[in-house]
């Protein structure tokens, strides 16, 4: 009598799919994609890179990295539209979104994961940001105020950060942004994805606030950390029209912003009074490229979504 044929283990899908948006981060992305392949469960990983522009893959990545999935946007249509085709092309329950600058540790991945699936009021979790010597960075942030969106534009370092007060316990904040930070799809699912009437600046703003919205906390945990290289990595250097569509593209997203959480009227004034105060700049030629080029912008209502040609 033949013994019964013992079915066969399917294999099993990817538990987390990172999602890494790169624009002239070749350096640091190659980096980051080292460490990921060194991460513990790395075959339960699917790594789906966005290439905005191609600028910084080539298909000899493809030979390079054959388990990454890269995807190659023929223009820079902004972080938020290429985040939508990240998640979009995920097949994990779990995403997370990670920066170039990021340069994970082999348990990161696998412990954030079983921490936000054994913490239900849990909407994200984030690791502890540090660097090569293991000091915290500044990563805890509130919502911004209008005061603190009106600076925003114009700098897009005026959101103040602090260090974690303690490192021995997890921490609820605010505003985790997106430089490593892991959530359920399913979350994004329900509020539809990100909007993408915001360019490359707003939808981890607008993320913070949906966790909030549904009652859900973004938790960092501080024995979790990864290294941060965005402050020793080399930044682009950009000409007087580039960083104009940049800071274009910032009032756009605050602008957005306000207008879903204060009304259309908020957000309607506020871009007025970012034209009158440019335009009083450019005449008394202060930085005049810039204001010039920036003021041209803000009148355009520019942002960045593929049909700017400066990025």
């Amino acid at each position: 009598m033949e013994e019964p044929q013992q079915e066969q283990e399917q294999p099993l899908g990817p538990r987390v799919s990172v999602i890494i948006v790169s624009f002239h981060r070749a350096k640091a992305l190659r980096r980051c994609l080292e460490a990921l392949n060194k991460s513990q469960e790395s075959d339960r990983l699917q790594i789906i890179v966005l290439d905005p522009g191609a600028h910084d893959t080539t298909p000899e990545w493809d030979l390079e990295f054959p388990e990454i999935v890269f995807l190659r946007i023929p223009r820079n249509f902004g972080a938020t539209k290429a985040l939508n085709i990240g998640i979009r092309s995920a097949k994990a329950g779990l995403l997370l979104f990670l920066d170039p600058a990021i340069e994970v540790r082999p348990d990161a991945i696998p412990r954030l994961a079983t921490l936000l699936e054994e913490t239900p009021d849990a909407g994200a979790v984030c690791p502890l940001l540090v660097d090569s010597e293991g000091n915290p960075f500044p990563q805890v942030r509130s919502l911004p105020d209008r005061d603190t969106l009106w600076r925003l534009w114009q700098d897009e370092s005026a959101i103040p950060a602090s260090a974690p007060q303690t490192i021995e316990r997890a921490t609820a904040i605010e505003y985790p942004g997106r430089k490593a930070l892991l959530i359920r799809r399913v979350f994004l699912k329900g509020m539809n994805y990100f909007d993408e009437r915001y360019g490359e600046w707003g939808a981890d703003l607008e993320l913070a606030f949906q966790i909030r919205h549904a009652s859900k906390k973004a938790y960092l945990i501080p024995h979790v950390q990864v290294l941060d290289h965005s402050f020793v990595d080399s930044k682009p250097t950009w000409n007087s029209a580039q960083r104009a569509l940049l800071a274009a593209d910032r009032l756009n997203g605050v602008s957005h912003f306000l207008s879903k959480r204060a009304g259309l009227l908020a957000g309607i004034l506020i871009r007025i009074q970012a034209v009158f105060f440019m335009l009083v700049r450019a005449l008394i030629l202060h930085e005049p490229a810039y204001s010039w080029s920036l003021l041209s912008a803000l009148l355009g209502g520019h942002k960045i979504d593929g049909s700017q040609t400066a990025l």
